[in-house]
């Protein structure tokens, strides 16, 4: 069966990609591109792609019932005024787990990157013609023996991948989005604004809805008052988007 490495351009994934290397496999990685990582991810990808190691990407197609195609998950947000939510994954489902089904041949082996620290995470497929496979626990490497693998290669540590909007980052994570990349930020502000404005929240039928459990604005009050002080303005410079 074709071995395939869900490579999503964190540490995890990186350090897999280069045990099964190591490993004399052959696989195919596969990564997909929603436009939705921080740019930092799609950085490193491009990084690793020029030392020579092959990954496929993959670009979603979604279907509104607009029949309006979208392959951008912030777009796709946008246009519906949603989030992407806590308890309901919708948006690793459709704009990740679905792209990879159907481009995949099975019977396959599917290899994710879950270390040894974490390994209650696994879980076998519920796909038939499919069987995940979690190579970094069965070797027993956990997130520490990850880095250890990639500074052996020679290789650039990659940074925490993920979605800059993810509602399962912290208040560190989003002032460093609204320090680093204040236009993003802008826009995941822009997000829940939209859709708390929706008539089913003013109405009541939904109750407010914030990525980071407290409106974002609030997560940087402090932030954005301290505009003008020495030095910050280089360390949060102001938001220039045009939302």
């Amino acid at each position: 069966m074709k071995d395939y490495l869900s490579f999503g351009g964190g540490v995890n994934s990186v350090a897999l990609y280069l045990m099964m290397e190591r490993l004399g496999m052959e696989f195919e990685a596969v990564f997909v591109n929603h436009g939705g990582d921080w740019p930092e991810t799609y950085d490193y990808l491009q990084y690793f792609l020029a030392t020579g190691r092959p990954v496929t990407v993959l670009e979603p197609e979604v279907n509104t019932v607009e029949k309006v195609i979208f392959n951008n998950l912030p777009a796709y947000c946008e246009h519906k005024a949603i989030l992407p939510n806590r308890t309901h994954r919708w948006c690793t489902d459709r704009f990740k787990v679905r792209v990879v089904e159907a481009y995949i041949e099975t019977p396959c082996f599917m290899h994710l990157g879950i270390d040894a620290g974490e390994s209650h995470r696994a879980r076998l497929s519920p796909v038939a013609g499919r069987e995940n496979r979690f190579l970094l626990i069965e070797h027993g490497i956990d997130r520490d023996g990850c880095k250890r693998l990639i500074s052996d290669a020679g290789l650039e540590l990659p940074p925490k991948s993920g979605c800059w909007f993810c509602p399962y980052q912290g208040k560190a994570e989003f002032r460093l989005l609204r320090k680093k990349h204040p236009t993003l930020f802008c826009r995941a502000q822009k997000l829940e604004e939209a859709r708390n404005n929706r008539p089913e929240a003013k109405s009541g039928q939904w109750k407010p809805y914030y990525l980071c459990d407290i409106p974002l604005a609030d997560v940087i009050a402090g932030v954005d008052k301290q505009q003008g002080l020495p030095g910050m303005d280089a360390d949060y410079p102001p938001c220039h988007c045009g939302l």
